[in-house]
């Protein structure tokens, strides 16, 4: 097969400027028996934890590697795609001096340690949890800082475990070097020429974006998603939604949930945020317009349907494209419904917001077809970024009837059947803002009179916005 680099084994990100606030621990260093463990150290984790010391639970956080390490895998000129005004953890909320703007990953590492050394969170990092099995009264969990009993155990990992190959035929040449987008850093990591990049989400519009600033050829494979608005009269969409109860609403209001259409709880889980970004020159973001990205040069094509050599097969994008102009203009309409109604009863700023408009939104589009193939030899293409997604993965749970046949979390929002299994900061998993750095605890508080139930505590469920 292609050279695929997979996501296998820790990265650490400790750097010789940020080195981690937490000391090393020894093997025997960790309590034998707790209440409570939570794995993993990112953004839920920690404000779970923030919470659990408050209620006065005694517990630890197992972390692989080191606070925040899963930002660190992400290319050179990432940016969060949320305003810095939003970053919030239990109890904290952004305090900079760039609320517009947009956090890199070393930046959004930095502050979610500044957050775990400040409240003294009880973090062991480099402990690698091997596996975790149900004992008599909790779990037995083997780490490779010694094995710990605990009655309760959080699973607050995320779930992007492992990097998912294309869900087609996938066999390209051995000369053709193919790279998934969690190991992408640079256009530097990849031969001269042309390059393919496959996947629709974020990850695949802006790295498209950023091989071609790097002056190569794109040819960007898409899947079926819309283009969201950056900004809008005067604030960022993402204010618009929060002020309309949409960013922060719990899955179960849905209103296709509240409807009780059929499947309509695992459609919320599974729907996926529009395409927006966060790099812009301007310091306020973009919006990942697919017209100016036609207009700059990327060639855009359908749906992967087969990878065989050097031959590569696409569905046209004609449909896609159409479907995704229809959607972009319907969320602008419904933002500017927001703004209008906001601004009738006080003034309107001046702005000059419409460069952050999709164009699609205001210009019309007639999209070509698109090649149903492509010859990589003919068209000077060399390389391949699969920006195709990753799998939820949990292969030291072993505990029955935990995860579905997709292997995702059975149970209510992040209760389990198990007793004493819970999980939380998993897309959708409780509200759209679930695995995003502006949840601000919201998901822990919702978790946390269950978890004091199991313990058989009761307490305040914290202090901050809920």
């Amino acid at each position: 097969m292609a050279r695929i680099k997979a996501l296998h084994g820790p990265t650490l990100v400790i750097s010789p400027d940020s080195p981690s606030p937490f000391p090393s621990r020894l093997p025997d260093s960790l309590p034998a028996r707790l209440p409570l463990v939570i794995i993993g150290a990112g953004q839920a984790g920690l404000s779970l934890s923030a919470l659990l010391q408050e209620a006065g639970v005694e517990h630890c956080v197992l972390e692989a590697e080191t606070v925040g390490a899963s930002w660190q895998r992400r290319w050179d000129s990432f940016q969060t795609n949320t305003a810095n005004a939003t970053m919030a953890l239990h109890g904290h909320a952004y305090a900079g001096d760039d609320p517009d703007g947009f956090m890199g990953a070393p930046e959004v590492i930095r502050r979610l340690r500044d957050y775990a050394h400040e409240r003294s969170l009880p973090i062991s990092e480099g402990c690698v949890v091997q596996r975790v099995r149900p004992e008599s009264g909790g779990y037995a969990i083997d780490s490779s800082q010694g094995p710990i009993h605990a009655r309760a155990v959080v699973v607050a990992t995320g779930e992007y475990r492992r990097a998912r190959m294309p869900r087609v035929p996938f066999a390209p040449a051995p000369s053709l070097t193919a790279l998934h987008s969690g190991d992408y850093r640079s256009a530097h990591q990849l031969p001269d020429g042309a390059v393919l990049v496959i996947g629709g989400g974020q990850s695949g519009a802006q790295i498209a974006q950023d091989l071609r600033d790097s002056g190569r050829n794109v040819y960007w494979s898409l899947a079926q998603r819309h283009s969201h608005t950056r900004r809008l009269r005067g604030k960022d969409s993402m204010t618009w939604w929060d002020m309309a109860g949409r960013i922060h609403q719990h899955v179960s209001e849905a209103a296709a949930v509240l409807a009780e259409q059929p499947d309509a709880l695992r459609k919320a889980r599974t729907a996926e945020f529009p395409l927006i970004s966060g790099k812009g020159s301007a310091g306020l973001g973009s919006s990942i317009s697919l017209l100016a990205m036609h207009r700059a040069g990327i060639r855009l094509l359908g749906r992967l349907q087969e990878f065989n050599g050097n031959i590569a097969r696409f569905a046209d994008v004609r449909p896609q494209l159409h479907t995704a102009i229809a959607a972009t203009r319907a969320e602008y309409a419904y933002l500017d419904s927001l703004a209008s109604a906001y601004y009738a009863t006080r003034p309107e700023p001046r702005t000059d917001d419409a460069r952050y408009i999709p164009e699609e939104v205001y210009l019309h589009w007639e999209p070509q077809p698109s090649p149903g193939e492509l010859d990589l030899q003919a068209t000077g293409i060399r390389s391949a970024v699969l920006a195709t997604g990753f799998v939820a993965e949990w292969p030291w749970l072993d505990v029955q009837d935990a995860l579905d046949a997709h292997g995702y979390p059975l149970g209510e929002f992040g209760i389990s059947p198990q007793p004493g299994l819970f999980f939380i900061g998993m897309h959708n998993l409780q509200r759209m803002s679930s695995s995003f750095l502006c949840n601000g605890g919201r998901d822990a508080r919702d978790l946390l009179p269950a978890i004091l139930q199991h313990l058989g505590r009761s307490g305040s469920t914290g202090s901050g916005a809920g």
